[in-house]
């Protein structure tokens, strides 16, 4: 705490002070994140209004006052998540300037073992200094976050949940300062919040209906050298994901056993998934230590299968549809022109060993991922990522962002809205 001040002239400057700081730096927002770094603090004006689940969850994990999955160990923890990660990621060009963080690894790759959906509004844009969800596709944000430095940059919109923007221009040139520092080159010491008016102090962060991390309660079954099988004491139902990490040793080096990953998706709504266990390891060592979460994801409407579904969205004036098949790994896709005949061509998800490093088939609480390979088709590959926001009986409508695969890798196809139909 400052120091407390007793003269009360000293008092009446420091004030004078205050206020003219404030005026050169001024924060509209009644909810403000002060970030700080070694390079500086950042004072984040939060978008609570226009996006609460991207800040609530900001909030939750900032503050440890939600669980979520050390991606390191595999465990449900609730120790805060920014505090003393890098910006391990930076790009600073012509085109994009951004400083990444909040992963839990200091790379990419680790996240905090749920998922939740977008947030999009066209009255809140990149147009330079924001603070945004990091994600891989629609409806898949989690802990990663990024600061964007002085571009607009179009193409993140509809694509990032803004979580806040940052108008004072002391906060921009750290911002500027952290992306010029490059990868690693920073990391966060501290954040705090501020509430300044009644709005800001009836946001509640933890009842905006986010993903819940828990250890499952149930039994292990082991066969020695046959597997080692969990066994829910409550079936768990849909919008469930189940993860276990295995390590040989108790305080050893953990890995996710991605064979093991349970997700229950929806079936044919309203009906809902359950299952009673779930099998963690086939032909298990002879010793053996398990990490086991689940993540529980209200109002998920993510498919249990693609299995006789299908996947359409616009482009060129027709659509473009993918019909899956009775594997639900592959189907026909079909274009249809606005006016003259389609055209078909065979497609499978199934990954080729061509080197294009393609992403894996995945379905999520509110989300599908799958690349289809066309075989004969120009261009051959399509990645894409759907984001499922609401359902009827039939039919889930949401977003997507495709992409295609050429000599320059992976490069933006089309994107906009969805459907997906049984």
């Amino acid at each position: 705490m400052p120091n407390r001040l007793l003269h009360g002239g000293m008092r009446r400057v420091t004030k004078a002070i205050t206020l003219l700081t404030f005026l050169a730096c001024p924060l509209h927002a009644a909810l403000i994140a002060h970030v700080q770094t070694t390079l500086g603090t950042v004072h984040v004006e939060l978008q609570h209004a226009t996006a609460p689940k991207a800040v609530a969850n900001f909030m939750t994990l900032a503050q440890g006052t939600r669980s979520r999955v050390n991606p390191i160990t595999g465990a449900a923890t609730t120790d805060p998540l920014y505090v003393g990660e890098k910006f391990f990621r930076t790009l600073n060009n012509a085109a994009y300037k951004f400083a990444q963080t909040g992963s839990g690894t200091g790379t990419p790759a680790g996240q905090s073992g749920f998922t939740f959906q977008d947030e999009f509004t066209p009255s809140v844009r990149h147009t330079g200094y924001t603070l945004s969800s990091a994600n891989a596709g629609p409806n898949t944000n989690n802990g990663q976050i990024f600061f964007t430095g002085n571009l607009t940059i179009p193409s993140y919109d509809d694509v990032h949940s803004i979580i806040g923007l940052i108008p004072d221009a002391a906060s921009r040139t750290v911002i500027d300062a952290i992306i010029n520092a490059g990868d690693n080159g920073s990391t966060i010491t501290g954040i705090t919040f501020e509430r300044t008016d009644p709005a800001a102090n009836a946001f509640n962060e933890l009842a905006q209906g986010l993903p819940e991390v828990v250890r499952p309660f149930g039994k292990l079954e082991v066969t020695p050298g046959v597997s080692a099988i969990w066994k829910f004491d409550a079936p768990i139902t849909t919008g469930t994901i189940f993860r276990a990490f295995r390590s040989n040793l108790p305080n050893g080096t953990w890995a996710e056993l991605e064979d093991a990953s349970l997700q229950l998706g929806i079936l044919s709504h309203p009906q809902v998934a359950s299952a009673t266990q779930a099998t963690i390891e086939t032909e298990p060592g002879v010793q053996g230590f398990y990490q086991l979460t689940v993540a529980r994801h209200s109002g998920a409407i993510g498919p249990t299968t693609l299995v006789d579904r299908t996947v359409a969205f616009a482009f060129g004036g027709g659509t473009l549809s993918y019909a899956f098949d009775a594997t639900g790994k592959s189907g026909i896709l079909t274009y249809t022109p606005a006016s003259g005949g389609s055209s078909t061509s065979s497609f499978t998800t199934v990954n080729p060993s061509d080197g294009t490093s393609l992403a894996p088939y995945s379905l999520g609480a509110h989300n599908i991922n799958f690349v289809a390979d066309t075989v004969n088709g120009s261009p051959r590959y399509y990645w894409v990522k759907v984001g499922c926001d609401s359902i009827s009986e039939t039919v889930i409508s949401g977003h997507h962002s495709t992409q295609t695969f050429g000599i320059f890798g992976w490069q933006p196809f089309v994107k906009g809205t969805c459907t997906v139909t049984r």
